[in-house]
C-alpha cells in the first residue's frame, strides 16, 4: 500500500500525514468474527484502515470500524464466504464484499457489490473489480487526478455481449501510448495513464468484455481533438462530464 499512498500524495500532498491505520487489536478481532482476511484487505487495514484523510473512494465506507460493529450484530454474517470490506454511502445501498472462494493474485480477491441481507447470494452478486487493490487504484486516481481536470469525457461500450468484437478496450492502450501517456502500475485488468496535461483511467469488467473510459485533459482544444481521435478510433460517443 506504499504505492498507493504515494500516488495519492502526488495529487494531494499531505496524504500521508492525514491517514491513521487501524489498530492491531480492532483488526484481531475482526479477523476473530469474519475470518482470514485477505493479504490485500490487511495490507490496508494497517496504512489506513482507521482514518482515510478525509479521502472518499466510490461513495465507500472503508473505515474498520463500522465492520466490527456488523458482524458483531450480524452473527449470520460471521465467516462467511464473503467479507464485507465497505460500507456503501450512496443511494444504491450496495456493499463491498471480497469474495474468499475467488482470489486474485497473490493475496487479494473478487470485490464483489450486493445488498446486506440475511439470504446474500455471491453468485448473484454484481462484479466490481478483479480485486481490493485495483479497486483503491482506480478510485483513487479518478478522486484526485481525474475529478481535478476541468475537461472531461466519460466513454462507455454497451453491455451487450455480441458487440464486444467491435468495441475493443485494447485500442485505449494503443491510442495512450501514441499521445504519450505514461501507464501507472500495479492494476492488471483496468488501466491508469497520466501526463503533465491529462489523464485516461480505463474500467474493465472483471469478466465481461464490457469498459469505460474516462478522459480529462487541462485545455478544451487538446480535449476536443484527444475526443475526436478517440471516437473515431474506438467508435464510441464521449459524453461530457460536469462539475
Amino acid at each position: 500500500m506504499k504505492a498507493l499512498v504515494e500516488l495519492i500524495e502526488k495529487y494531494r500532498p499531505g496524504f500521508a500525514r492525514e491517514i491513521e491505520p487501524a489498530d492491531e487489536v480492532d483488526i484481531e478481532l475482526l479477523e476473530e468474527h469474519a475470518g482470514a482476511l485477505p493479504g490485500a484487505y490487511l495490507r490496508f487495514l494497517q496504512t489506513m484502515g482507521s482514518r482515510m484523510g478525509g479521502l472518499e473512494l466510490a461513495e465507500a465506507d472503508l473505515s474498520i470500524d463500522g465492520k466490527i460493529l456488523t458482524y458483531q450484530t450480524l452473527s449470520w454474517l460471521r465467516h462467511g464466504r464473503c467479507l464485507l470490506v465497505a460500507g456503501d454511502n450512496g443511494p444504491a445501498g450496495w456493499d463491498y464484499f471480497l469474495d474468499r472462494a475467488k482470489p486474485h493474485g497473490g493475496d487479494d480477491c473478487l470485490l464483489v457489490r450486493m445488498p446486506l441481507e440475511k439470504n446474500l447470494s455471491p453468485d448473484t452478486a454484481h462484479l466490481a473489480h478483479v480485486g481490493l487493490e485495483e479497486f483503491l487504484y482506480y478510485e483513487a486516481f479518478k478522486a484526485v487526478r481525474l475529478s481535478a481536470l476541468p475537461y472531461r469525457r466519460v466513454f462507455t461500450s454497451p453491455d451487450a455481449p455480441n458487440s464486444a468484437p467491435r468495441y475493443r478496450s485494447d485500442l485505449v492502450s494503443t491510442l495512450a501510448d501514441e499521445h504519450d501517456f505514461k501507464r501507472i502500475p500495479p492494476t492488471e485488468r483496468c488501466a491508469l495513464y497520466d501526463r503533465d496535461d491529462a489523464c485516461l483511467l480505463l474500467y474493465r469488467h472483471p469478466a465481461a468484455p464490457m469498459f469505460s473510459l474516462s478522459l480529462g485533459c487541462e485545455d478544451p482544444v487538446k480535449m476536443e481533438l484527444l475526443a475526436s481521435e478517440f471516437e473515431a478510433r474506438t467508435q464510441l460517443k464521449g459524453v461530457i462530464v460536469k462539475g
